[in-house]
């Protein structure tokens, strides 16, 4: 049976938050139209809807609007002009393309748009300055953008059952992110830095994640209620299995980990972050490229990234970490690339790989590093990755470091 108009028109009237979930609409609502200016929160989930109207922009005092569970497959460029939105919900419809408009929607803090068919995040996004919560899990999205990590209000970020194979490494300098969620995806691994907001990162099966850096291992080991025996401390369910995805072909640096000489467990490989093109074992006494000290050179002078690592005095403590980042001058894009190229540019506005772990040194990594791989006492499941800067450094940091260390060759 057909809503009767009259009955619905009485409704919007009298109501400022519309809960109409499950009515079988296949159209937005004419009564909203013409009753429903002073309405602020409308409810249209598990209906049967295929778009919004152009006239939704109609609609002054509407800030939340939830469409979870129809049948969308675009949406009006009208839609920008919502100025006013706070929270959208797009989830479980057939979006395959986020319209562009949805970057003009200034005030917007919380965006939807899990259980979709989307596989990139458009740089109209960017825009997004107020926005608090992104959720876009279950898509078919291949990479996120390095813009994602600049959003300066971002809090939480959800991108569980993607097919992810890599996380922006700028995410690492988002200054407000609390948590980041990339479950049931295909990372090999994560941003090798330390993050700045220390967030709780969730991201079981991930099948061919095999090991994490030391900063970031003490970070998420913070997070957690630390038992007393710490050997016993492990996260994230299906992963740090010592296979590897040998199916994908590409030009990042791979590592033959030797585990038999110390364990039963059998040797594997890791893959390496896509930005180091270069790396040395301990005992190399070798310069680094003047490109790597170019790039220090000009992120020292432009930021200050601090990675501050205190070792405990007790052997069953666990390290802490620390960072800091700011921004030393205030330069524009074109005066930054006007001594770079392009390449050197995203690099720099990234961030660095890694901070030196040397806790004496805090020199940035970007493209050549010296590299240690262990099994920290705290976490004896979980391989560990530490980067320094130059030879001295790590020398420093493996005397030092309360770590077991694995042998390691460089495979192509």
């Amino acid at each position: 049976m057909d809503p009767d108009p009259v009955e619905m028109a009485n409704e919007v009237q009298c109501k400022v938050i519309l809960h109409w979930n499950c009515r079988g609409f296949v159209e937005f609502p004419e009564a909203i139209r013409h009753h429903g200016g002073h309405v602020q929160e409308i409810y249209l989930k598990w209906n049967k809807l295929k778009t919004l109207p152009s006239w939704i922009t109609e609609l002054f005092n509407l800030t939340n609007l939830y469409i979870y569970g129809n049948r969308i497959e675009w949406l009006p460029e009208e839609l920008g002009g919502m100025s006013q939105l706070t929270v959208l919900d797009l989830s479980a419809n057939k979006l395959k393309l986020i319209p562009t408009c949805i970057g003009n929607l200034i005030n917007l803090k919380s965006l939807f748009l899990n259980d979709n068919f989307i596989e990139r995040l458009p740089i109209d996004l960017s825009k997004l300055n107020n926005l608090e919560i992104l959720s876009v899990s279950g898509n078919q999205i291949f990479a996120l953008p390095e813009w994602i990590g600049s959003l300066p209000r971002l809090k939480e970020l959800y991108v569980d059952k993607n097919h992810l194979k890599e996380l922006p490494n700028r995410l690492t300098t988002a200054p407000e992110l609390s948590m980041i969620s990339v479950c049931s995806n295909r990372l090999k691994y994560l941003p090798l830095n330390g993050f700045l907001s220390a967030p709780c990162i969730q991201f079981d099966k991930n099948d061919y994640l095999n090991y994490l850096s030391y900063p970031l291992l003490f970070q998420l080991i913070s997070k957690m209620n630390v038992p007393e025996a710490h050997e016993k401390i492990c996260f994230a369910v299906g992963c740090f299995k010592t296979h590897y995805d040998t199916n994908v072909l590409n030009t990042n640096i791979k590592l033959y980990i030797k585990m038999k000489e110390l364990y039963e467990k059998d040797d594997f490989i890791i893959e390496l972050p896509r930005q180091l093109l270069k790396i040395h074992e301990v005992h190399e006494n070798v310069t680094c490229s003047l490109w790597e000290l170019a790039l220090r050179k000009v992120y020292t002078e432009r930021y200050k990234h601090t990675l501050d690592i205190s070792i405990p005095s007790k052997d069953d403590d666990i390290p802490n970490v620390t960072i800091l980042y700011k921004s030393l001058l205030k330069n524009t894009k074109q005066d930054f690339m006007s001594s770079t190229s392009y390449t050197s540019y995203n690099l720099l506005t990234n961030g660095p790989t890694s901070i030196c772990v040397n806790s004496q040194c805090q020199q940035p990594i970007f493209t050549e590093a010296w590299i240690i791989i262990g099994i920290s006492y705290n976490a004896l499941s979980v391989i560990m990755i530490a980067l320094c800067c130059s030879r001295s450094c790590a020398t420093a940091f493996a005397a030092h470091s309360d770590t077991i260390s694995l042998h390691w060759h460089s495979i192509d």
